[in-house]
């Protein structure tokens, strides 16, 4: 949008400019050795490049650009050394462009920003200048600088209110949910068709209000692709009145050849867009369909969710874990390491990890310490885990040193893991810039998984790997549920897994006692050394972790956890009123009778009681029906009439 149409920029902000850009500041040539500098010097200056140069600027623009240097500086947005090596430097190839291209423009604000790059990319490439920075894609100076000063003066001149804008700043929305160490703040609906974007904006004011800036840049772009698509398909449409069944077909076509495998994005895409269509409808919005929206998208046109395996849980390999508590002393930079070490002790979301607060965060009772702080994704405030001594120690030392450099300027919310100077001044650290500290650390430290291949740690990878390792040491699931203050037990159950390792470490813990195995011939268990296992593909008892059942089954034998109820377990037929059997299963009774005994003397060899008592349930219905086999006569609780025509029945047409 042009937002100074016949150059008509608005009067109280040119007034603001003229304010700021007065005294030492109004020459054209500032000197960073200057007193008006004291201030935003941080060290002493040993720079060569020393002055800024604005003679060479238009005179239009002139005070556009300093009112913008200026502002940065103090607000500690940019750095001094910054604006005279990156910004001052681009002023003459800057001034050149705009006298060439613009000779006429009133404001930075007015220019067509992506013509106006790729205009100047061409000029730089004609005189010969490099328009990239060593190889990166990333915009040279001359470009990031026009780019900085467009957007810097399309949102200075812009006195709309935020939800009339097309580009929304969450951080002028009261109430909206962003968290202080996310770099990106932007709601951009500049993508949408112009006819529906009023919907889609009324639609995301009311979403931003009570869901995160992730969920609702995800809504954009859910609602940039369809509504895209409809508005191609139907250009005249300035709602979705007419919307019916048939253009969701075509739209569901369109939307399984884009995402084609990606099954995961069509079930999330569809569901938002199934979520869109049923709050305009609720919302009564002029613009919501006709047609009640189960009428238009039906819960089969979503795809089922994938169940993972345990190879898609993205935990962290006990191996790949001993590495990175073995090198974590080289992660870079060091300020990083106290994160990791929460990270793994806690299992946090890395947004959790950087909103604590030095000043509550760390609690000791008569039970030991733990790590207070908010949940923000599932709204637990105050939540707090157990951590041990050592963990305690390394948040005090942070806390120490973080407390004794802040101040209720580069820190007013007293966080633990605070930027205190440069552009984040007084936010967390970026979760980006730990990604990709521990991606470096990686490389260069070779972490490598069970096989041998690089394993790249990611931040939310110790979430898994913690919930993952307090299911498997025993913790009850409800417990784990509010340790990782999950919103339903469903997402806990996700970390339900038992792995080979902690199986291994199981087993080796029950060995200490010693393990056995049954004798057949002389009914008694019988001590063995762990070098006489040898075939694995046998199940033996040796393996069958202390906190399993075993009871005999029929084709097997039950493995599942002791507290676990079954309903299936100990051979339910046997108590069946449907089971018939007959004297010629007599030698398989008493193979099946012979072996539950074994199982029960091997219960009370090793004092599980639990294994007797299920055992001896079965027993007590085995040993019944082979007295009756063993007198002639089949074992049938429904009786011939259950099972075969009788009497004046043997006549009746079938």
């Amino acid at each position: 949008m042009n937002l100074s149409v016949e150059y008509l920029l608005p009067e109280g902000k040119v007034n603001e400019i003229t304010r700021k850009v007065t005294g030492y500041f109004e020459n054209d040539i500032w000197d960073a050795e200057n007193a008006a500098f004291n201030d935003f010097r941080k060290s002493e200056w040993g720079k060569t490049h020393r002055k800024m140069d604005f003679s060479v600027l238009p005179s239009k623009l002139k005070n556009e650009v300093k009112f913008f240097i200026l502002t940065r500086i103090q607000k500690d947005d940019l750095q001094l050394y910054s604006a005279i090596h990156n910004y001052a430097r681009s002023f003459k190839q800057l001034s050149k462009f705009i006298k060439k291209f613009y000779p006429n423009i009133n404001s930075f604000a007015d220019l067509d920003i992506n013509k106006a790059l790729m205009q100047l990319r061409s000029h730089l490439s004609e005189l010969g200048l490099s328009i990239r920075i060593y190889g990166r894609r990333k915009l040279s100076n001359y470009e990031n600088l026009l780019n900085r000063l467009f957007l810097f003066y399309k949102d200075f001149y812009d006195t709309r209110d935020e939800f009339e804008k097309d580009i929304w700043d969450v951080r002028n929305i009261p109430g909206a949910r962003f968290p202080d160490h996310e770099s990106r703040h932007i709601l951009n609906f500049e993508d949408i068709p112009n006819p529906f974007r009023p919907l889609a904006k009324r639609y995301l004011k009311f979403r931003i209000s009570y869901l995160s800036l992730g969920q609702c840049n995800l809504d954009v772009r859910i609602l940039k692709l369809f509504l895209t698509f409809i508005h191609d398909k139907n250009p005249s449409w300035k709602d979705l009145n007419a919307l019916t069944r048939k253009d969701i077909e075509d739209y569901l076509i369109f939307h399984n050849k884009k995402f084609h495998e990606k099954i995961q994005s069509k079930r999330s895409y569809l569901i938002v867009l199934n979520v869109f269509l049923e709050t305009i409808e609720k919302l009564q919005f002029d613009e919501a369909p006709a047609l009640p929206v189960n009428l238009l998208l039906f819960k089969e046109d979503i795809p089922r969710p994938i169940k993972k395996s345990e190879n898609d849980i993205k935990y962290i390999p006990e191996g790949v874990l001993q590495q990175i508590e073995e090198k974590l002393e080289f992660l870079k930079p060091s300020k990083y390491v106290p994160i990791i070490v929460l990270l793994r002790a806690t299992g946090w979301r890395i947004s959790d990890i950087l909103n604590l607060r030095y000043d509550n965060c760390l609690e000791q009772t008569s039970q030991g310490w733990y790590l207070c702080g908010d949940i923000r994704k599932t709204q637990v405030m105050n939540h707090r885990v157990p951590i041990t001594k050592e963990v305690a120690e390394v948040v005090e030392a942070v806390i120490k040193v973080t407390k004794d450099q802040s101040n209720t300027i580069n820190n007013p919310k007293n966080y633990l893991f605070v930027q205190l100077e440069g552009v984040r001044r007084g936010r967390p650290y970026n979760y980006y810039d730990i990604h990709r500290s521990l991606k470096r650390f990686s490389e260069e430290q070779n972490i490598v998984d069970d096989s041998g291949n690089p394993f790249f740690i990611k931040n939310h990878a110790f979430r898994h790997t913690k919930g993952v390792e307090l299911l498997n040491n025993g913790m009850n699931i409800l417990h784990v549920q509010k340790w990782m203050a999950h919103a339903s037990p469903e997402m806990t159950l996700h970390y339900a897994k038992i792995l080979d390792t902690t199986m291994r470490k199981s087993w080796e813990e029950a060995t200490k006692q010693g393990i056995f195995r049954i004798d057949i011939e002389n009914k008694r268990p019988v001590k063995v050394e762990l070098t006489d296992i040898e075939n694995e593909d046998i199940i033996e008892w040796e393996y069958i972790r202390h906190n399993l059942d075993a009871v005999k089954m029929e084709l097997g034998y039950c493995m599942k956890p002791i507290k676990q109820p079954c309903p299936t377990q100990a051979n339910p037929c046997l108590s069946c009123r449907n089971f018939c059997t007959t004297p010629e299963f007599i030698p398989q009774f008493e193979t099946e009778i012979k072996e539950v005994k074994n199982i029960i003397e091997r219960g009370r060899a090793l004092g599980r009681q639990v294994w007797i008592d299920k055992n001896q349930t079965t027993l007590d219905r085995l040993e019944p029906i082979l007295e009756t086999l063993k007198n002639g006569t089949s074992h049938h609780l429904a009786g011939k009439k259950g099972r075969e025509y009788i009497g004046k029945e043997r006549t009746h047409d079938k």
